[in-house]
């Protein structure tokens, strides 16, 4: 229902509006507290996580990929099931140019350039490697502005502001509201249920990457997927014992 108030709203407004689309310099807040001027609506991004492309799937519902022009080569490795869910709907995203990482040195900072993005899409843990290589000066000489964004790190504080900030970049924001509005919702099936029946809590050990290593074990603090254990009734046993995220 929300999204089909959205969408009727869009389309009302549409007729109102020029058919072409003016994009303005606007001073945007990353999650980082950073200060960036970005041209908005933007049409060309590069994606610093593969993964990003669910928020953005979120928001550009009809092609998640018509503005991506590069992203790390992540995607495919870290959850292959939804990258072929993904392929078979839109086969042109195998050809998008993909980059390393920031945190191992393997970004390809003039391959970035070449693609003339108006935005780069960073994750905030990424925040340290490219203070330390000196991307966010080296782009912004060009002319390319640089966002953090965190869906990972504090998830639970984060979310919202991130996903804010990716609907005004790409011109969504009420699609960007109707996302927050839904997760707020189904967050809080859980924890009012919780909050009125207090039940035993279960105590609860997550292995956060199975299977990657022959090492025993990562798990999660008390954020991330801590922080569901805990909102969900269960006791997190590492929560004690991870002071952080991870």
């Amino acid at each position: 229902m929300i999204l089909k108030s959205i969408f009727a709203a869009a389309v009302a407004l549409a007729a109102l509006m020029p058919l072409t689309s003016v994009a303005r310099a606007e001073t945007v807040t990353d999650i980082s507290g950073r200060k960036v001027e970005v041209k908005t609506p933007v049409d060309k991004v590069i994606l610093g996580e593969g993964r990003q492309i669910y928020l953005v799937a979120a928001l550009d519902t009809d092609n998640p990929f018509k503005r991506i022009v590069g992203w790390r080569e992540d995607f495919s490795q870290a959850d292959p099931d939804n990258y072929a869910v993904y392929l078979e709907k839109f086969p042109s995203m195998a050809t998008i140019p993909t980059f390393g990482g920031f945190k191992d040195g393997t970004f390809d900072i003039e391959q970035a350039i070449a693609l003339q993005p108006d935005v780069m899409i960073m994750n905030i843990e990424s925040k340290q490697a490219t203070e330390d290589a000196q991307y966010i000066e080296k782009l912004a000489a060009v002319g390319i502005p640089v966002v953090y964004v965190d869906f990972r790190e504090q998830p639970f504080t984060n979310t919202e502001p991130s996903m804010r900030l990716i609907g005004k970049l790409l011109g969504q924001e009420q699609r960007a509201e109707a996302f927050i509005a839904y997760r707020a919702a189904q967050i809080a099936r859980v924890t009012d249920v919780i909050a009125d029946k207090n039940p035993k809590r279960p105590t609860v050990f997550i292995d956060r990457a199975g299977g990657y290593s022959d090492d025993c074990c990562m798990s999660f603090g008390n954020d991330n997927f801590g922080k569901f254990v805990d909102m969900a009734g269960g006791a997190n046993i590492a929560a004690d014992l991870i002071p952080g995220t991870f």
